[in-house]
């Protein structure tokens, strides 16, 4: 038995788990080029596990020298759930760059991705979009507005970026809204908790003038994870609140509050954070501990703060524990160990 077998055997009898042996070859998937050295996952102190940021039932196995990584989530039986590219602000999103563990959300989001792409987006890229928003003699703020939607890009603008490169409407500003949203709509009904989804289908179904619709799909963007909001991110201006442009655009479309966890989402993290805590206690007194593990992850995750995570975390342990869930309790626990080494 190699050096690395017996660190990644180590580890699946310290948290209960299964891990595929392919994560962690040399070279690493794609930009995320760094394999993690598994002995290191065990040892809180090296920094590798994001105790307090990273998903709690998540261990990292590849990193892209920036900060970012990639991450296997388990499910409650220690098998491997899926794989997620994790941000060093926090942001992450299911990922298809593992070819054994795909992901139907993933491709759904690529599908999104491939629908709202045109031409102004890739020259942004290219030239910087502030720079290209003074080459326009337009704010920042409104240039990325039409980088959400090239439907508002106005007539002079439209004939200067012509002369700028050559290129016709068609390429320039072509967006396939109808596509993105089918995306959108199939990824909302399989994975909730995703934030970009009802972002992207609150914007297009106001544009249609369907303001129920639109405030049920901002509703169910303010109740997901904010850190998935992913391609919804186009509807926020450079220094904007996520939070705050998604409710306004729910009262905007007349959103009303038919839940407390909306409230608390409508009300700010603190909110949230309080609101999932009480309910994570009230599963666990009526027994219903897997409920409550869902519930204490809401109450770090679904709109982070990056306080008092130890708290957090050991509901999380204490509730995987009363369910019968040995790999996630492990998890929980490490990512605790891992909080308070840092």
């Amino acid at each position: 038995m190699d050096t690395l077998e017996r660190a990644l055997a180590a580890v699946e009898r310290e948290l209960s788990i299964r891990i595929p042996r392919e994560l962690f070859r040399p070279g690493g998937f794609g930009p995320f080029g760094e394999a993690i050295d598994p002995e290191a996952l065990m040892e809180p102190a090296a920094g590798v596990v994001r105790g307090g940021e990273l998903l709690p039932d998540a261990l990292p196995f590849a990193a892209d020298g920036e900060g970012g990584l990639l991450a296997l989530r388990f499910g409650a039986d220690g098998h491997p759930r899926e794989v997620i590219a994790w941000g060093v602000a926090g942001d992450w999103h299911p990922s298809p760059l593992v070819a054994t563990l795909p992901s139907e959300a993933a491709r759904l989001r690529a599908r999104a991705e491939a629908a709202l792409e045109n031409g102004l987006a890739a020259l942004a890229r290219q030239t910087g979009p502030g720079a290209l928003a003074h080459d326009l003699g337009v704010a920042r703020e409104t240039f990325s507005d039409w980088l959400l939607d090239a439907r508002l890009v106005p007539g002079a603008a439209r004939t200067a970026l012509r002369r700028l490169t050559g290129a016709e409407d068609a390429s320039l500003f072509g967006q396939d809204w109808e596509a993105a949203a089918a995306a959108a709509l199939r990824a909302a009904a399989l994975r909730p908790e995703l934030a970009w989804p009802g972002a992207l289908l609150g914007w297009f179904e106001e544009g249609r003038g369907r303001g129920p619709e639109a405030a049920r799909a901002y509703a169910a963007a303010l109740l997901a994870y904010e850190a998935t909001l992913d391609l919804g991110g186009r509807l926020v201006r450079p220094g904007e609140s996520p939070a705050r442009v998604l409710a306004a655009a729910h009262a905007r479309c007349g959103g009303t509050v038919t839940t407390p966890a909306l409230a608390a989402a409508l009300g700010g993290p603190h909110a949230v954070r309080a609101h999932w805590l009480a309910e994570s206690d009230r599963l666990r007194a009526a027994g219903a501990a897997a409920e409550a593990w869902e519930a204490a992850l809401r109450a770090g995750w679904q709109r982070p703060v990056r306080q008092d995570m130890d708290d957090v975390l050991g509901r999380l342990g204490d509730a995987a524990e009363a369910a019968a869930r040995p790999a996630w309790a492990a998890l929980a626990r490490l990512h605790l160990r891992a909080w308070a080494a840092r």
